[in-house]
């Protein structure tokens, strides 16, 4: 394609129109190849120049995204000139289209991105936007409370000062039930070579295995070692979030973000029976504090969808034990909020269907089923500034959480609430059948014997009958800044 006008580029894009496009140019909000353009005369090849607007390219189509489970043994290049196996060798590509996000060493395992996405590349690696990463790591022998504690106040190593964000004890699964000593989760914001093994040296630790278990907002989920996945439009706009994030991120000495930066307590737990006010209060936490938000009843309604999809009743819970463990249910993070990715689409905006809500604490109930949801719930609150909104978070999933706030209401009341939410969500249900399906519930969650619905040993009770939502809010924002250190 010949070189055109950077507004033409943008209109035909269907970025903007024309008139509009020459307002972002000369605010300056164009770039080509890294290099900002703003001035109306900038022209670009779009077939061979990377333009961007506001940092996000604008012919997205130009660009594949692909998540890899790299094995250890295999180099993060794109070639090596003495014939060992690379992280492009492992996919289907042509060689030289694509390039790996950052680096994983020879000897490490999980997941890496490769792209052709010069921009995100940019976002997610350069040292001053240390975006999150989580690695799941086995030692030779236990680490003791004093050691990781070590880990995040940080160690130099031949003259750099290396330092985690968190450092936890969990099972092999990464999950926070039946820890193992010898197994570690820990979150980095930084990207140093072999980072994490050189840290453990110095506290006298020899690591075993090293799999990194997320990028970011991206997760490696279940996806099988030495298999790759093409990501979904939304992961790629929560990675471009994410990296803008950090980028934007006002930089600061160790000794001011020790001093003056508030540390929210985290993770917090919100629990209550069906239309107590949960995702309301939930979400204004999020919106005030930046917590990011996992409504856990998402999942159970993801399960439920596929387990009717696929004629799977509730009743044979043999059948949706072995469904749960090997169904593709993942979380990806967007505007502060989890949403659920099922079989690699997007259902959160399904999950309100009549038939699921009718069906969802049948199949919650069910202790095979919960067990393999729940470890990806507990995995999820390890990031920072986690809250979770449930049934049982408190009580069974977050025992130990910073705070834990428990919601309650009458039944009819909460049955009005429910039958306004529905005619919202675009299905229609009276008062009455809501009051049906409002008992119903409750009877299963405080009966089922896997997590029953109970008030979580010091949880902060609400009664939400007998406060306004901004009396509800307020009282738990409250909570919450008294207890911020």
């Amino acid at each position: 394609m010949a070189v055109e006008r950077l507004q033409k580029i943008l209109s035909n894009a269907g970025v903007a129109s024309r008139r509009s496009a020459e307002a972002m140019i000369v605010a300056g909000r164009v770039a080509v190849n890294g290099k900002k353009c703003d001035t109306l005369g900038a022209r670009a090849d779009p077939d061979v120049d990377e333009i961007t607007l506001d940092g996000t390219p604008v012919l997205r189509e130009r660009y594949r995204y692909v998540a890899l489970n790299k094995p250890a043994g295999v180099l993060s290049t794109t070639q090596d000139d003495r014939g060992r196996p690379t992280v492009i060798s492992l996919i289907n590509t042509p060689e030289g289209t694509l390039h790996p996000v950052g680096r994983l060493d020879q000897a490490s395992e999980g997941l890496i991105l490769l792209t052709n996405d010069g921009a995100l590349t940019e976002l997610l690696t350069h040292p001053r936007h240390e975006v999150r990463k989580e690695y799941l790591v086995a030692i030779d022998q236990p680490l003791g409370r004093k050691g990781r504690e070590r880990l995040v106040r940080g160690v130099r190593h031949e003259g750099e000062q290396l330092k985690a964000d968190h450092v936890q004890v969990v099972s092999p699964n990464g999950s926070a039930e039946k820890p193992d000593p010898r197994w570690l989760l820990i979150t980095l914001h930084g990207g140093r070579k072999r980072e994490i093994r050189r840290m453990l040296s110095i506290v006298g630790r020899r690591v075993v295995t090293l799999r990194r278990i997320s990028i970011g907002p991206l997760s490696l989920g279940t996806l099988p070692i030495g298999e790759s996945r093409v990501l979904e439009p939304e992961e790629v706009e929560a990675l471009y979030s994410a990296g803008k994030r950090a980028r934007d991120r006002k930089p600061s000495s160790m000794e001011t973000t020790a001093s003056t930066v508030p540390q929210r307590p985290s993770p917090i737990a919100i629990d209550g029976p069906a239309a107590s006010g949960k995702s309301t209060l939930a979400r204004a936490l999020s919106q005030h504090f930046g917590y990011v938000l996992l409504d856990t009843g998402l999942m159970y309604r993801a399960f439920t969808l596929a387990a009717l999809s696929e004629g799977i009743p509730a009743t044979n819970t043999t059948a949706c034990k072995e469904f749960a463990e090997r169904i593709s249910l993942r979380l990806i993070t967007k505007d502060h909020e989890a949403r659920v990715v099922l079989s690699g689409e997007d259902v959160t905006d399904q999950l309100r269907a009549p038939n699921i809500e009718e069906a969802v604490s049948d199949y919650s109930a069910i202790a095979g089923v919960r067990l393999q949801l729940v470890a990806q719930q507990r995995l999820f609150a390890t990031q920072p500034l986690s809250l979770l909104v449930g049934r049982d978070i408190g009580s069974v999933v977050l025992p130990k959480a910073r705070i834990k706030f428990f919601l309650q209401a009458a039944a009819d009341v909460r049955a009005e609430r429910r039958g306004q939410q529905a005619s919202e969500w675009g299905g229609p249900q009276s008062t009455i059948a809501a009051g049906r399906n409002i008992r119903t519930r409750d009877t299963t969650d405080s009966s089922r014997a896997s997590s029953p619905l109970t008030i979580p040993e010091g949880a902060i009770v609400i009664d939400t009958e007998q406060l306004s939502i901004d009396a509800m809010i307020k009282a738990a924002i409250t909570v919450i800044e008294e207890r911020t250190k």
